[in-house]
């Protein structure tokens, strides 16, 4: 009889401190994103901004995203397009545009046959050829949220900030498959933009991510990690973001949106890869990334057990409703930025679903 209570208040220990971890990161970190800044009487600054994007095989979307890019309101901007070695039509469309638009520039890579980290050498080969010292970047596939996204995006270089955090969403569309990639784009975003305004920033996605020459320069660009084929966005940023360097544009306006993988497979490729570098952040930000699934898995394992134990069910009921009531809560405006609003409700589900899903995801890059 002791033996069983010693195990039950264990269990109930157990739970109640994965409760209170659950709290602390949506209270501390999480909930930054739930409220708008403060308005200032600063003016908007407009200082002049290089676009940078690398592209193979886009044709299609070149030719449907980028004059999204290229009609942005704002004064002073240039449009660099790296064409990194593509065999389709890119480049036809690409000199077609820069006829109608004087601010569209080409880099273009001719196919060699050779493929050393591409994408890192097309971005710094991009950032070569910027004639501007402050960088925004995206991706062929992406289009902004509105005519605002650059000037929106460019506030972030104020008060002499070198490292821009902004958010990239998926585009809508029918299926569960869809709703999977739209909740991992926001977790994954609330995940760092919410500890890049606690000040740890500690990745930024290269779908909207906007830096200085000055400190691309002061690392030597991707030098540290240029034998990686990803990681120009998270594994840079996790480099060279600081407490004092770093600021976060969170704003309806300010999103990109991505066209997602139209198939499982296509999608936990992309997963896996982007898992490979993960490893290799501060371990202080691996420890507080690793805590808060493990903590939920914990929960919820503790949770079941001392529900079948009988054990205060209807306060373990009372504590779970309120977990997910104020999960909900500082989950509406982050879903509803970013396009997803509709997912809010679904969020305990999909977030069940990639407990199991993610370790599997994470044992599959350990093997690339």
């Amino acid at each position: 009889m002791n033996l069983e209570l010693n195990i039950t208040n264990c269990i109930a220990i157990l739970f109640l401190a994965t409760f209170l971890i659950q709290l602390f990161y949506y209270l501390f970190f999480f909930i930054r994103l739930s409220f708008k800044s403060k308005p200032t009487e600063e003016e908007k600054i407009q200082l002049p901004i290089s676009i940078v994007i690398a592209a193979r095989n886009e044709e299609q979307n070149l030719a449907r995203f980028l004059p999204e890019f290229l009609n942005q309101d704002y004064p002073n901007y240039e449009i660099i397009v790296v064409n990194d070695r593509s065999w389709d039509e890119s480049l036809d469309v690409l000199l077609a545009l820069e006829q109608q638009y004087k601010h569209l520039r080409i880099v273009d890579i001719p196919d060699t046959g050779k493929d050393e980290y591409a994408k890192k050498m097309a971005l710094t080969l991009g950032i070569k050829a910027a004639q501007y010292d402050r960088l925004l970047f995206t991706d062929a596939d992406c289009k902004p949220a509105s005519k605002d996204w650059l000037s929106e995006m460019a506030q972030g270089f104020k008060h002499n900030k070198m490292l821009v955090l902004g958010a990239g969403a998926y585009l809508r569309k029918k299926g569960f498959l869809n709703k999977i990639i739209r909740f991992d784009a926001i977790m994954i975003a609330i995940q760092y933009l919410s500890f890049g305004k606690a000040k740890i920033p500690y990745m930024g996605g290269g779908r909207n991510l906007g830096y200085t020459k000055e400190l691309y320069d002061s690392v030597r660009g991707f030098k540290s990690h240029y034998y990686i084929p990803s990681g120009d966005d998270d594994l840079f940023v996790n480099e060279v973001g600081s407490r004092r360097n770093t600021s976060v544009v969170f704003n309806t306006s300010a999103v990109t949106y991505s066209i997602p993988k139209n198939n499982y497979e296509e999608w936990v490729r992309q997963k896996t890869r982007h898992f490979t570098t993960g490893n290799r952040y501060k371990k202080y930000q691996l420890f507080l990334l690793a805590l808060f699934p493990i903590s939920l898995a914990l929960f919820y394992l503790s949770l079941i057990l001392l529900i079948l134990m009988k054990f205060f069910t209807f306060y373990l009921l009372g504590m779970l409703c309120f977990k997910l009531i104020i999960q909900m809560l500082i989950f509406i405006r982050p879903f509803k930025i970013m396009g997803s609003r509709n997912l809010i409700f679904l969020a305990p589900i999909l977030e069940l679903i990639f407990l199991f899903l993610n370790p599997l995801l994470i044992t599959k890059s350990n093997h690339l």
